[in-house]
């Protein structure tokens, strides 16, 4: 009887410090353009219904109407850069409507790390992925 209690703490405190390293609640962060561009808008990431997967919503205002571009989640900070975050097909482009308007949202299959930090990207277009219009830093709250 002993022995299964130790056991039974012993895999409760496994899986509690595990689950520790994901984070739970939300990140959100504001967008602001880069190089002049009047870019601006939020981004949101938080847990998915579909276990161990993240929704994300990105909204953009100010830019050019008609302007497709693609955007990403990346990892580190706006200033330092980062590799994308959860592979770069779960990321729909956003089109922005007459008025400069735009919204994607997308399902990333992986959970954020609480030990991490992320950042949106929003690339120029398809054909120009190097140039960055605008960017977040991503912030967990709780």
């Amino acid at each position: 009887m002993r022995r299964t209690l130790s056991m039974a703490a012993a895999i409760a405190l496994t899986s509690s410090v595990a689950f520790g390293l994901v984070a739970h609640g939300h990140w959100t962060g504001t967008i602001s353009g880069k190089d002049g561009m009047k870019i601006t808008g939020t981004a949101m990431m938080m847990d998915a219904k579909e276990a161990g997967s993240t929704d994300i919503t990105v909204q953009l205002k100010g830019d050019e109407a008609g302007m497709v571009r693609p955007w990403h989640i990346h990892t580190g900070s706006c200033e330092t850069g980062g590799g994308v975050w959860g592979g770069g097909k779960s990321y729909t482009p956003i089109t922005m409507d007459d008025k400069g308007v735009g919204m994607s949202k997308a399902m990333v299959a992986a959970m954020p790390a609480d030990t991490a930090s992320y950042h949106v990207n929003i690339h120029e277009s398809a054909t120009n992925m190097s140039k960055i219009v605008a960017c977040g830093d991503l912030k967990h709250e709780m």
